[in-house]
């Protein structure tokens, strides 16, 4: 899940981040981790949720992911995944320019 990708779809609003929990400051285009097993999180000390699930009614099965700046194990933007992301979207826009529809 990318932060910040478009502001009329859902995407994370509070990232394990200290430069937006600290001060507000965007991070947009950071991917985060996205979900993990619920056995892991369940098993992490000290890990709990500031605020209301708001993914609650999605979280019944084996996987779960928070939308929570206190689940680093979901919700933190990771730099080789991002990096990774920016190499893909440049490979596929430098395509796009050659050979446009």
């Amino acid at each position: 899940m990318i932060i910040g990708i478009r502001p009329d779809v859902d995407y994370p609003k509070d990232p394990h981040s200290a430069f937006t929990n600290l001060h507000q400051y965007p991070i947009d285009g950071g991917l985060v981790d996205g979900p993990v097993y619920a056995s892991i999180f369940n098993s992490l000390w000290g890990v709990h949720l500031r605020n209301e699930d708001r993914y609650a009614a999605y979280q019944g099965g084996q996987l779960v992911y928070h939308d929570d700046y206190n689940d680093y194990s979901t919700n933190e933007p990771t730099m080789d995944g991002t990096a990774s992301l920016t190499y893909m979207l440049s490979v596929l826009a430098s395509a796009e320019s050659k050979h446009p529809r």
